[in-house]
Protein backbone atom coordinates (compact mmCIF):
# COMPACT_ATOMS: atom_id res chain seq x y z
CA UNK A 1 0.00 0.00 0.00
CA UNK A 2 1.39 3.69 -0.85
CA UNK A 3 3.19 5.43 1.31
CA UNK A 4 2.35 8.90 1.83
CA UNK A 5 4.85 10.28 4.32
CA UNK A 6 6.71 12.24 2.04
CA UNK A 7 4.61 12.47 -1.22
CA UNK A 8 3.69 15.98 -2.90
CA UNK A 9 1.23 18.35 -1.06
CA UNK A 10 -1.61 19.09 -4.03
CA UNK A 11 -0.41 22.59 -4.84
CA UNK A 12 3.50 20.57 -6.02
CA UNK A 13 1.63 17.91 -7.47
CA UNK A 14 -0.63 20.48 -9.51
CA UNK A 15 2.86 22.46 -10.89
CA UNK A 16 4.18 18.87 -12.01
CA UNK A 17 1.04 17.65 -13.94
CA UNK A 18 1.32 21.14 -15.65
CA UNK A 19 4.92 20.94 -16.40
CA UNK A 20 4.43 17.56 -17.54
CA UNK A 21 1.35 18.85 -19.86
CA UNK A 22 3.71 21.18 -21.10
CA UNK A 23 6.27 18.18 -22.11
CA UNK A 24 4.47 16.09 -23.24
CA UNK A 25 3.47 15.14 -26.65
CA UNK A 26 0.47 13.58 -28.41
CA UNK A 27 0.26 9.50 -28.94
CA UNK A 28 0.13 10.16 -32.82
CA UNK A 29 3.98 11.73 -32.34
CA UNK A 30 5.09 8.30 -31.71
CA UNK A 31 7.99 7.14 -33.51
CA UNK A 32 8.60 3.33 -31.87
CA UNK A 33 6.32 0.77 -33.39
CA UNK A 34 5.43 -1.01 -30.39
CA UNK A 35 5.02 2.33 -28.70
CA UNK A 36 2.37 3.50 -30.89
CA UNK A 37 1.01 0.17 -30.70
CA UNK A 38 0.41 0.17 -27.15
CA UNK A 39 -1.06 3.85 -27.14
CA UNK A 40 -2.93 2.75 -29.72
CA UNK A 41 -4.27 0.09 -28.25
CA UNK A 42 -5.19 2.31 -24.92
CA UNK A 43 -7.14 5.25 -27.04
CA UNK A 44 -8.88 3.50 -29.81
CA UNK A 45 -9.59 -0.63 -28.95
CA UNK A 46 -13.19 -1.03 -27.53
CA UNK A 47 -13.11 -1.76 -23.45
CA UNK A 48 -15.65 -4.42 -22.36
CA UNK A 49 -16.92 -2.93 -19.15
CA UNK A 50 -19.04 -5.59 -18.29
CA UNK A 51 -16.48 -7.57 -17.51
CA UNK A 52 -15.40 -5.28 -14.62
CA UNK A 53 -18.73 -4.56 -13.55
CA UNK A 54 -18.43 -6.37 -10.51
CA UNK A 55 -15.09 -5.03 -9.27
CA UNK A 56 -16.52 -1.48 -10.06
CA UNK A 57 -19.43 -2.80 -7.50
CA UNK A 58 -16.78 -3.67 -4.99
CA UNK A 59 -15.10 -0.87 -5.25
CA UNK A 60 -18.46 0.66 -4.37
CA UNK A 61 -18.89 -1.06 -1.39
CA UNK A 62 -15.61 -0.97 0.20
CA UNK A 63 -16.37 3.00 0.12
CA UNK A 64 -19.05 2.75 2.41
CA UNK A 65 -16.79 0.27 5.08
CA UNK A 66 -16.22 1.77 7.93
CA UNK A 67 -14.18 -1.54 8.74
CA UNK A 68 -10.68 -0.29 10.70
CA UNK A 69 -7.59 -2.34 9.87
CA UNK A 70 -4.50 -2.13 11.64
CA UNK A 71 -1.23 -2.94 10.54
CA UNK A 72 2.69 -2.33 10.37
CA UNK A 73 3.20 0.63 6.90
CA UNK A 74 7.15 -0.85 5.71
CA UNK A 75 7.10 1.93 3.31
CA UNK A 76 7.53 4.62 6.12
CA UNK A 77 9.48 2.89 8.79
CA UNK A 78 7.57 -0.31 9.85
CA UNK A 79 5.31 2.77 11.36
CA UNK A 80 1.69 0.99 13.23
CA UNK A 81 -1.69 2.78 11.57
CA UNK A 82 -4.98 2.08 11.44
CA UNK A 83 -6.93 2.93 8.81
CA UNK A 84 -10.90 2.39 7.95
CA UNK A 85 -11.73 0.67 4.46
CA UNK A 86 -13.04 3.20 2.91
CA UNK A 87 -10.09 4.98 3.36
CA UNK A 88 -7.72 3.37 1.80
CA UNK A 89 -9.87 2.12 -0.72
CA UNK A 90 -10.42 6.65 -1.30
CA UNK A 91 -7.06 7.90 -1.04
CA UNK A 92 -4.90 4.55 -2.29
CA UNK A 93 -6.70 2.68 -4.60
CA UNK A 94 -6.64 3.52 -8.30
CA UNK A 95 -9.30 5.03 -9.70
CA UNK A 96 -12.03 3.38 -12.62
CA UNK A 97 -9.95 5.91 -15.17
CA UNK A 98 -6.73 4.06 -13.93
CA UNK A 99 -7.54 0.71 -13.48
CA UNK A 100 -9.20 1.23 -17.44
CA UNK A 101 -5.52 2.24 -18.64
CA UNK A 102 -3.43 -0.45 -16.51
CA UNK A 103 -5.78 -3.20 -17.47
CA UNK A 104 -5.01 -2.16 -21.61
CA UNK A 105 -1.44 -1.84 -20.74
CA UNK A 106 -1.13 -5.41 -19.17
CA UNK A 107 -3.74 -6.69 -22.12
CA UNK A 108 -1.42 -5.55 -25.08
CA UNK A 109 1.57 -6.83 -23.18
CA UNK A 110 -0.36 -10.33 -22.92
CA UNK A 111 2.70 -11.67 -19.59
CA UNK A 112 2.17 -15.09 -19.46
CA UNK A 113 3.76 -14.77 -15.73
CA UNK A 114 2.85 -11.44 -13.99
CA UNK A 115 4.00 -9.80 -10.48
CA UNK A 116 2.29 -7.18 -7.95
CA UNK A 117 4.10 -5.26 -5.67
CA UNK A 118 1.64 -3.80 -3.75
CA UNK A 119 -2.24 -5.86 -3.34
CA UNK A 120 -3.97 -3.19 -0.72
CA UNK A 121 -7.68 -4.24 -1.25
CA UNK A 122 -6.90 -6.18 -4.56
CA UNK A 123 -8.60 -3.81 -6.56
CA UNK A 124 -5.60 -3.46 -9.90
CA UNK A 125 -5.04 -6.95 -8.94
CA UNK A 126 -9.00 -7.72 -9.75
CA UNK A 127 -8.61 -5.98 -12.98
CA UNK A 128 -5.40 -7.08 -14.45
CA UNK A 129 -6.66 -10.35 -13.76
CA UNK A 130 -9.66 -9.87 -15.30
CA UNK A 131 -7.70 -8.62 -18.48
CA UNK A 132 -5.37 -12.00 -19.16
CA UNK A 133 -7.26 -14.38 -17.08
CA UNK A 134 -4.67 -17.21 -18.56
CA UNK A 135 -1.65 -15.88 -17.22
CA UNK A 136 -0.16 -16.42 -13.54
CA UNK A 137 -0.60 -13.94 -11.29
CA UNK A 138 1.28 -13.26 -8.14
CA UNK A 139 1.16 -10.07 -5.73
CA UNK A 140 3.24 -9.16 -2.68
CA UNK A 141 1.74 -7.56 0.37
CA UNK A 142 3.32 -6.17 3.76
CA UNK A 143 0.47 -6.10 5.64
CA UNK A 144 -1.32 -9.83 6.48
CA UNK A 145 -4.54 -8.00 7.75
CA UNK A 146 -4.72 -5.90 4.56
CA UNK A 147 -3.53 -9.24 2.35
CA UNK A 148 -6.52 -10.98 4.37
CA UNK A 149 -8.99 -8.23 3.16
CA UNK A 150 -7.83 -8.24 -0.12
CA UNK A 151 -8.05 -12.29 0.12
CA UNK A 152 -11.71 -12.09 0.74
CA UNK A 153 -12.55 -9.67 -1.74
CA UNK A 154 -10.90 -11.80 -4.56
CA UNK A 155 -12.85 -14.58 -3.55
CA UNK A 156 -15.86 -12.64 -3.74
CA UNK A 157 -15.00 -11.91 -7.59
CA UNK A 158 -14.08 -15.66 -8.22
CA UNK A 159 -10.41 -14.62 -9.04
CA UNK A 160 -7.60 -16.49 -7.64
CA UNK A 161 -5.81 -14.40 -4.74
CA UNK A 162 -2.23 -15.25 -5.41
CA UNK A 163 -1.01 -13.32 -2.35
CA UNK A 164 2.69 -13.43 -0.74
CA UNK A 165 2.25 -11.65 2.94
CA UNK A 166 5.74 -10.03 3.82
CA UNK A 167 8.23 -7.30 4.09
CA UNK A 168 9.07 -6.75 -0.54
CA UNK A 169 12.98 -6.92 0.62
CA UNK A 170 12.47 -10.83 1.95
CA UNK A 171 9.44 -11.77 -0.24
CA UNK A 172 10.57 -10.07 -3.46
CA UNK A 173 13.87 -12.45 -3.95
CA UNK A 174 12.20 -15.25 -2.89
CA UNK A 175 9.52 -14.82 -5.32
CA UNK A 176 11.61 -14.24 -8.29
CA UNK A 177 13.70 -16.90 -7.87
CA UNK A 178 10.88 -19.16 -7.85
CA UNK A 179 9.46 -17.34 -10.68
CA UNK A 180 12.69 -17.38 -12.85
CA UNK A 181 11.38 -15.10 -15.52
CA UNK A 182 8.81 -12.66 -15.48
CA UNK A 183 6.64 -11.37 -18.00
CA UNK A 184 4.95 -7.66 -16.32
CA UNK A 185 5.53 -6.22 -12.77
CA UNK A 186 3.29 -4.07 -11.37
CA UNK A 187 5.37 -1.77 -8.53
CA UNK A 188 2.88 -0.55 -6.41
CA UNK A 189 3.87 -0.29 -3.03
CA UNK A 190 6.62 1.23 -1.05
CA UNK A 191 7.14 4.84 -2.75
CA UNK A 192 10.75 5.47 -1.82
CA UNK A 193 13.11 6.23 -3.83
CA UNK A 194 16.26 3.97 -2.94
CA UNK A 195 13.54 1.18 -2.39
CA UNK A 196 12.02 1.55 -5.90
CA UNK A 197 15.60 1.33 -7.55
CA UNK A 198 16.28 -1.85 -5.29
CA UNK A 199 12.73 -3.18 -6.65
CA UNK A 200 14.07 -2.49 -10.63
CA UNK A 201 17.83 -3.76 -9.91
CA UNK A 202 16.12 -7.01 -8.40
CA UNK A 203 13.48 -7.48 -11.20
CA UNK A 204 15.29 -6.51 -14.10
CA UNK A 205 17.26 -9.62 -14.42
CA UNK A 206 14.19 -11.96 -14.21
CA UNK A 207 12.50 -9.78 -16.69
CA UNK A 208 12.07 -11.71 -19.89
CA UNK A 209 13.03 -9.78 -23.62
CA UNK A 210 9.18 -8.93 -24.25
CA UNK A 211 8.62 -7.72 -20.33
CA UNK A 212 7.49 -4.94 -18.92
CA UNK A 213 7.76 -2.93 -15.88
CA UNK A 214 5.01 -0.41 -14.72
CA UNK A 215 5.98 1.61 -12.10
CA UNK A 216 3.21 3.69 -9.86
CA UNK A 217 2.90 7.23 -9.35
CA UNK A 218 6.34 8.36 -10.38
CA UNK A 219 5.63 11.82 -9.42
CA UNK A 220 4.67 10.86 -6.23
CA UNK A 221 7.78 13.10 -4.77
CA UNK A 222 10.78 14.27 -4.96
CA UNK A 223 12.23 10.55 -4.64
CA UNK A 224 9.64 8.95 -6.58
CA UNK A 225 10.41 11.66 -9.57
CA UNK A 226 14.60 10.70 -8.77
CA UNK A 227 14.04 7.25 -9.02
CA UNK A 228 11.97 7.31 -12.39
CA UNK A 229 14.74 9.17 -13.40
CA UNK A 230 17.56 6.74 -12.78
CA UNK A 231 15.42 4.07 -14.11
CA UNK A 232 15.26 5.83 -17.47
CA UNK A 233 18.39 6.72 -17.37
CA UNK A 234 20.21 2.74 -16.93
CA UNK A 235 21.47 1.11 -19.64
CA UNK A 236 19.33 -2.05 -19.65
CA UNK A 237 16.42 0.10 -20.25
CA UNK A 238 15.65 0.24 -23.92
CA UNK A 239 12.27 2.06 -24.18
CA UNK A 240 10.74 4.06 -21.27
CA UNK A 241 7.15 5.99 -21.55
CA UNK A 242 5.76 8.18 -19.44
CA UNK A 243 1.80 8.59 -18.66
CA UNK A 244 2.29 10.77 -15.35
CA UNK A 245 0.40 8.31 -13.44
CA UNK A 246 2.59 5.75 -14.48
CA UNK A 247 5.92 5.02 -15.96
CA UNK A 248 6.81 1.87 -18.05
CA UNK A 249 10.05 0.41 -18.64
CA UNK A 250 10.85 -2.32 -21.48
CA UNK A 251 14.24 -4.29 -22.21
CA UNK A 252 14.28 -4.67 -25.38
CA UNK A 253 17.76 -6.17 -26.90
CA UNK A 254 18.32 -4.25 -30.17
CA UNK A 255 16.41 -1.34 -29.90
CA UNK A 256 17.96 1.84 -29.71
CA UNK A 257 17.04 3.56 -26.26
CA UNK A 258 14.07 5.68 -26.74
CA UNK A 259 12.22 7.71 -23.82
CA UNK A 260 8.42 9.23 -24.23
CA UNK A 261 6.55 11.66 -22.34
CA UNK A 262 2.52 11.15 -23.59
CA UNK A 263 -0.82 12.46 -22.90
CA UNK A 264 -3.68 9.75 -22.69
Amino acid sequence: MPNKANSFGLGQRIRTYIRFWTKAKQWQSVHSPYVFGLVKHIHSSHFDWKKYRSIESLRSKLKRDNTSISFQDFGDNGVSKQRTVRDIVRKSAKNRAQCKVLAQIIEYVKPEVALELGTSLGISYAYMAASVPQATFITIEGAPAIAEFASNNLSDLGIFGNIKVGNFNDVLPQTLKALETVDFVYVDGNHQEESTINYFNQIVGHLSKTGCIVFDDIYWSEGMMKAWQTICDDKRVSLSVDFYHFGLVFIRPGVIKQHFMLRL
